[in-house]
C-alpha cells in the first residue's frame, strides 16, 4: 500500500524527466491516470498520458503525440507500448507491476536508452516477490538495488525491524482505552509515516488519504477502483511465474486499501476471504449508493437507473435500502454525539430505555426477594440484610429512623 507513495516521490525527484510507468492491466492504467491527475505531487503542471489496448487507435496516437512534444512528464501503459514504440529522451522506464510474461520485461526496459542514449529502469517489488531479481539473473538479466540518494528507496530490512520492535515496546507502555481502539487504529492508517532509505529524517507523503477523498467525491473512481482490483488479481493468478508471485502469498486486504476500496467486490476469488486482515471496509455512515458522478450526464442516467430498480424492488433494491437506513441512523448518532459534546455531556455514557429501566426494577425485586427469604431462613441476620439492601449506611439510617419515629409516635 506503500507503492503509490513510493511512485509520486520518484516522479517528484525527476520531474524534469520523461518517465514511462508500466500496470498490469488496462483498468490499472485508467484507475492511476484519473487519480494521478488529481493528486499535487510530483509538481503543478506535470502532465500524464495514458496508453492501453482498450483505447480506440486515434486517442493513442493524440497521446503519444502529445508525450512526444513534452520534455517531461510520465506515460502510464501497459504492454501494449512495450514493443514498437519510439520515444526519443526516455530517462526511465518504470515496472510499477512487473509483467506477467518476464519476455515482456526486457522489452519493456528497452524503451529508454535507445539510439545511443543512456536509460534507467526500475522494478517494483515486494519482498516476497524478490526471488524474481535471481530469476532474471538467471536469463542474464542482471539487476542491482536502487541507490540510497532515491527518496522512493524503503529503508533496508533491519532498520524496519528495529523500528517495530520500538514501535511495539512504545506501545506496551502506554495505557489505551479499549472504546478508542477502533478509533485510534483508523488514526494510524491516516497519520503514517512512510519511511525512506535517503535519511532517518526523510518521511514520504501518504498520498492513500487523498485518494479516498477522490473515491468519496467521485463515484467514477470509485468504480474505476473496483474494476482495477478484479482485473489485477485475475491477472495476478495468470502469471507465468506462479512459484515467484503465488496468489496464496497476495495479501488481498492490503491491496484492497492501496485501491482505496470502501468495500470487497463479489467475485470467486474473495468467496473463502469474507473478513480480510489489512482492510477496513467502509461503516454504515458512508453510503455508497449515494456517492455520485461528477459528470452531471452519468450522474443524471444512474439516477434513472436507480429509481428504475428500487421501483421494480428485489434483492438490491432492498440492499440499497436498508444501507440508506443504516447511513442516517448514524448520521444522526453522530449528531447527538456532538450536541452532547457541545452541552458539556458525556456522549459515552449510555441512556437508559424503557425497556431497560423496567428490566432493572425486576431485578432489584428479584434480590429483596432473595434477602428476604435468607432472613427468614436465619440464613444472614438483620445487620447482614441490611448492609446488603441499603449499604454500609443504610442500615444505619434506616434502625436512627424507626427510632425516630418511635419516640415520636410516644410522645
Amino acid at each position: 500500500d506503500e507503492k503509490l507513495s513510493r511512485l509520486l516521490a520518484f516522479l517528484t525527484q525527476h520531474s524534469s524527466e520523461k518517465v514511462i510507468v508500466f500496470f498490469l492491466t488496462c483498468a490499472c492504467v485508467e484507475y492511476y491516470s484519473t487519480i494521478l491527475q488529481q493528486l499535487p505531487l510530483p509538481t503543478k503542471g506535470y502532465e500524464y498520458e495514458s496508453l492501453h489496448g482498450k483505447l480506440v487507435q486515434k486517442r493513442r496516437e493524440n497521446a503519444m503525440e502529445r508525450f512526444r512534444q513534452r520534455k517531461s512528464g510520465a506515460l502510464l501503459c501497459t504492454d501494449v507500448a512495450a514493443r514498437g514504440l519510439d520515444v526519443p529522451s526516455i530517462g526511465w522506464t518504470i515496472q510499477f507491476d512487473p509483467p506477467t510474461d518476464p519476455a515482456s520485461y526486457v522489452h519493456r526496459v528497452g524503451r529508454s536508452a535507445r539510439a545511443g542514449q543512456r536509460g534507467n529502469s526500475l522494478v517494483f517489488l515486494t519482498r516476497k516477490e524478490e526471488a524474481y531479481v535471481d530469476f532474471l539473473r538467471l536469463r542474464k538479466v542482471p539487476l542491482r538495488e536502487l541507490g540510497e540518494e532515491e527518496r522512493c528507496r524503503p529503508p533496508l530490512e533491519k532498520e524496519e525491524e528495529e523500528e517495530e520492535e520500538s514501535k511495539d515496546d512504545d506501545d506496551e507502555s502506554m495505557d489505551t482505552k479499549e472504546e478508542e481502539g477502533a478509533e485510534a487504529a483508523s488514526s494510524a492508517m491516516v497519520k503514517r509515516r512512510i519511511k525512506s532509505a535517503a535519511g532517518p529524517d526523510v518521511v514520504l507523503h501518504d498520498v492513500l488519504p487523498c485518494v479516498r477523498k477522490l473515491v468519496l467525491k467521485d463515484r467514477d473512481v470509485l468504480e474505476k477502483g473496483t474494476k482495477a482490483y478484479t482485473s489485477y488479481i485475475r491477472a495476478y493468478k495468470e502469471h507465468h511465474c506462479g512459484f515467484i508471485f503465488r496468489f496464496a502469498s497476495l495479501d488481498l486486504g492490503l491491496l484492497a486499501t492501496s485501491f482505496s476500496l470502501l468495500r470487497l467486490p463479489k467475485m470467486p476469488e474473495l468467496r473463502d476471504h469474507k473478513n480480510l486482515p489489512n482492510f477496513i471496509p467502509a461503516g454504515p455512515e458512508v453510503n455508497i449508493h449515494a456517492i455520485p458522478f461528477l459528470s452531471k450526464p452519468r450522474e443524471m442516467a444512474r439516477q434513472k437507473r436507480l429509481a428504475a430498480e428500487l421501483a421494480a424492488g428485489g434483492k438490491n433494491a432492498k440492499q440499497i435500502k436498508a444501507e440508506e437506513r443504516a447511513a442516517e441512523r448514524e448520521r444522526k448518532r453522530k449528531e447527538r454525539r456532538a450536541e452532547d459534546i457541545a452541552k458539556g455531556r458525556n456522549p459515552n455514557k449510555r441512556k437508559k430505555g424503557r425497556q431497560q429501566k423496567i428490566f432493572d426494577e425486576w431485578d432489584e425485586l428479584a434480590k429483596e426477594e432473595r434477602l428476604y427469604k435468607k432472613l427468614r431462613s436465619k440464613k444472614i441476620t438483620e445487620e447482614e440484610y441490611d448492609r446488603l439492601m441499603y449499604g454500609d449506611g443504610g442500615g444505619d439510617q434506616g434502625k436512627k429512623g424507626g427510632e425516630d419515629e418511635s419516640s415520636n409516635d410516644s410522645e
